[in-house]
């Protein structure tokens, strides 16, 4: 036999097109999009439903009307005075009654588009999985088409089983429409194949508005509005017998959806989109896009995909600068841009950065071409306090919480445009495809508390993605074009989303970071002055108390009188000192629980270094039952020399190890953790170092890494700390020393060094090790390694592999002992200094 075709089953046909529309709003959608891509300006959707639910009674008028269409049934509504009321047998089993009221139904949607000539409706309407907007995508007007996969007519089908479409084209040696009619029942027919199922088509001369005007002459409001637009052209639709009921909520939910859809203002795409209930005309109406007037703060970006370039708008109009000029100006003498008075002055700042150091990622040939195959697209967000938080001090602006609250729920979210339309869900109420909601969580400080902390919740910010097919042709569309497949560039593409945001944060806690600290040494030196007036009223106090003893003293010269007075006396005294006492023993315990949290911090940091260790010690702990199935079949003496025996001895060799790895790890957790290491003593560098050395001596010398420790101070010293505090210092630093010399490429000395000298009152730290150095992507920015949940260590899709606290822990413990720390540059490996303010107790020379 020769070559045989396939023959496609109607049935099958229709379940492919029905994927696509998983309900009746992805259906409605889907039309108005095709009259986007027609280049239409306007587009109207009707709704015309008379009974969106059953009626309890029909006049006599309403019932002589129904039981003259064809499957109306007598037996449903029973005669009672003047009118007719539903039987009670028919309330048992509302469907049947049900479907029929949705078949007197009709849903419009009608636009002024280009229209359809005999040809287009031949060539490619009545062709499913037509690749017509894939060859040709863009329109007339140079929009690009959002319809790829030539199947959005099955949406006529999801919402109804018949169709009508009454169309007009805009050509100029067009003279008349064209009416389609549509009974998708055919499709359900066994045993028929697709190339058998039949439309209807026919040539008439009636212009659209006559159209429209003959099928709703009873809705004045609706003729009204086709009335006063331009249909020059255009399609008009209208699909009856529908498959849902179209009740007020139904309505409502599309109209909310509808609203996403629409364009956002920002493309500057000029589609006007209505909705009307006929029945209901004040109900619904013109379909707002989302407009935000009134915000915190805007960025705006670009991301250029050729360049590898984010070029982004900051927009700042948080803060009253008025009040700022006037009470806060001497808080930005010697800031620098654009963070100083001027810049914030202005309304915007321009930040542009290329895109690896964006996103902290090394520059080669692979990340080159996995930010190159994600494609060029822009963005705007808006953040929205919905409230000011008594907590903080900042002189903002004044607000509407309540009109803020509104918009927000209304149009809260981050969106995703493809080629001015919506991609549903992203940004919709409960959908955080950014997991904005899981970064606060794991940062919840305030704007101010910490530079580079804060993290905006998926309910503060609004806004839009815009993407295209044209340039983002690797973040594709589901098959029910519900969402997007989340394949590595959409991964890629949420990475750069949110180190975007991440510009605007960390320019938040900046500003804010100075109000909060003068805000705190404010509250510092009321407390200071507090303490000052308790104290004082204590001295009164203790002066009053000496008084009335001077006094019994002088009228008592008994020798127990005397005594019984000091006693007294002293009493007294003890008490007041002790209440006094009690505020700075609580103060101390506070420091202390602050430290161990720290500690506990650093803790886990460490863990999860070596967590690859940690899962190799658990599976060798298994090999304990192999031992100990080996022994039970060997003699002690006669089989000493067997290949089981020996194996047993390797398997013990191993667990003796692992067993003293473990107890490494634990002396070490459990040193680090100990109450003595959480009190505030006089430390001495030389004694600490000497014991840090030891702790890390096992894992590092596993490694082959040397640790090198020199005290080179010339001069004794009075330095108050926490071991803990230290432990956070060294231990987060010789962690990520060892992640570098562990990754690094070539042979290379394995070194870690630290030395210690006193400078100017200060003690003097120089942490080095022989690594790779610092990361290229900070060499612009060395000071960004310090902010929280930074890290050059990446996965294939962007994700950070390791916490990106290490540095930040470091940074935050010497800032806590006012002390500073500083990358320095070096030719060979990592450098960095430390400053801690300490008392010169005794100088002496060696």
């Amino acid at each position: 036999m020769g070559k045989i075709p396939f023959k496609v089953s109607a049935r099958t046909a229709k379940l492919i097109g029905q994927e696509n529309f998983a309900n009746a709003d992805g259906a409605i959608i889907e039309l108005v999009k095709n009259c986007y891509d027609a280049d239409a300006t306007h587009c109207m959707v009707f709704f015309d439903i008379p009974y969106p639910k059953v009626p309890e009674t029909l006049s006599v008028q309403e019932h002589k009307h129904l039981s003259s269409i064809k499957g109306f049934s007598a037996s449903w509504y029973q005669a009672k005075g003047k009118n007719y009321i539903l039987s009670q047998k028919i309330r048992e089993q509302l469907k049947p009654l049900q479907d029929f009221l949705n078949s007197q139904a009709s849903i419009y949607i009608v636009d002024n588009g280009t229209g359809m000539n005999e040809s287009t409706i031949l060539n490619q309407w009545m062709e499913i999985g037509t690749g017509n907007k894939e060859v040709t995508f863009t329109s007339d007007s140079g929009r690009v088409k959002t319809g790829a996969k030539g199947i959005g007519r099955f949406a006529l089908d999801r919402l109804g089983t018949q169709a009508e479409v009454y169309t007009y084209s805009r050509q100029k040696n067009n003279k008349s429409g064209y009416y389609w009619y549509m009974d998708w029942q055919q499709f359900n027919q066994p045993n028929k194949n697709l190339t058998e199922i039949t439309a209807e088509l026919t040539e008439k001369n009636t212009s659209l508005f006559d159209y429209i005007q003959s099928s709703l002459s009873q809705y004045t409001k609706a003729i009204g509005l086709f009335k006063s637009r331009a249909f020059a052209g255009g399609t008009i639709i209208r699909i009856t017998d529908l498959k849902d009921a179209w009740d007020e909520k139904a309505i409502a939910a599309i109209f909310k959806s509808l609203e996403a859809l629409v364009p956002p203002i920002e493309t500057g795409v000029e589609f006007n989109l209505q909705l009307q209930h006929l029945q209901s005309p004040k109900e619904y109406g013109q379909v707002e896009t989302a407009y935000f007037d009134d915000f915190d703060y805007k960025i705006e970006g670009h991301y250029d995909a050729v360049k590898l370039k984010m070029a982004c708008v900051i927009t700042r109009n948080e803060l009253d600068m008025n009040i700022v000029k006037r009470e806060y100006s001497h808080l930005f003498k010697g800031a620098k841009a654009p963070y100083d008075l001027t810049s914030l002055s202005k309304p915007s700042v321009k930040i542009s950065k290329s895109i690896f150091e964006l996103l902290t990622w090394p520059k080669d040939n692979d990340n080159t071409y996995r930010l190159q195959k994600v494609g060029s697209f822009s963005f705007s967000f808006y953040y929205l306090k919905i409230r000011n938080s008594s907590k903080e001090e900042y002189p903002n602006k004044d607000f509407s919480g309540s009109e803020r609250a509104a918009i927000m729920e209304k149009f809260g979210g981050i969106k995703i445009y493809r080629d001015s339309f919506k991609v549903r869900p992203y940004g919709e109420k409960g959908n955080d495809w950014l997991k904005l909601g899981e970064r606060v969580s794991q940062s919840p400080a305030g704007a101010g508390q910490r530079i580079g902390d804060w993290r905006v919740g998926p309910r503060q910010i609004a806004g839009a993605v815009y993407i295209s097919r044209i340039a983002n042709k690797q973040i594709i569309d589901k098959s029910d074009r519900e969402s997007l497949v989340e394949n590595d560039s959409f991964k890629i593409f949420t990475s750069i989303i949110i180190e975007a945001i991440h510009l605007f944060e960390y320019d938040r806690s900046v500003i804010l970071n100075k109000f909060y600290k003068d805000a705190t040494i404010r509250k510092e030196n009321e407390r200071k002055k507090a303490i000052q007036a308790e104290a004082e009223k204590l001295a009164n106090k203790m002066i009053e108390e000496r008084n009335k003893v001077s006094q019994k003293r002088n009228t008592d010269y008994s020798v127990q009188g005397r005594r019984q007075i000091a006693a007294q006396e002293k009493k007294a005294i003890k008490k007041i000192i002790t209440s006094g006492l009690e505020s700075f023993t609580a103060a101390e315990k506070d420091n202390g629980e602050i430290a161990q949290v720290r500690a506990l911090a650093s803790l886990g940091l460490i863990v999860a270094s070596f967590s690859h260790e940690l899962k190799g010690i658990k599976n060798n702990a298994e090999e304990i039952e192999v031992l100990e199935d080996i022994f039970k079949q060997l003699e002690p003496t006669s089989r000493q020399l067997s290949m089981e025996y020996k194996d047993g001895l390797k398997i013990i060799s191993v667990l003796r190890k692992d067993m003293n790895k473990i107890l490494h790890w634990m002396n070490y957790a459990l040193s680090s953790i100990k109450s003595d290491k959480r009190t505030r003593t006089l430390l001495n560098f030389d004694t600490y170092l000497k014991g840090l050395k030891q702790s890390w001596e096992k894992a590092l010398t596993d490694r082959n890494i040397q640790l090198k420790t020199f005290d080179r101070t010339t001069t004794s010293y009075d330095f108050r700390a926490n071991e803990v505090d230290m432990d956070t210092i060294f231990s987060n630093l010789i962690s990520n020393s060892v992640d570098a010399l562990n990754n690094a490429k070539g042979k290379r000395e394995r070194t870690i060094k630290i030395s210690v000298a006193f400078n100017n009152n200060n003690i003097r730290i120089i942490y080095e090790d022989t690594g790779p150095g610092l990361d290229r992507v900070f060499k612009k920015d060395k000071d960004q390694i310090f902010l929280p949940f930074i890290t050059s260590k990446k996965d294939k899709e962007g994700k950070s592999i390791g916490t990106g606290l290490g540095m930040y822990l470091v940074k935050g413990t010497v800032t806590d002992y006012n002390g500073t720390v500083t990358i320095v540059d070096s030719a060979h490996g990592f450098k960095l200094r430390i400053d801690l303010p300490a008392r010169k107790h005794t100088s002496y020379e060696i």
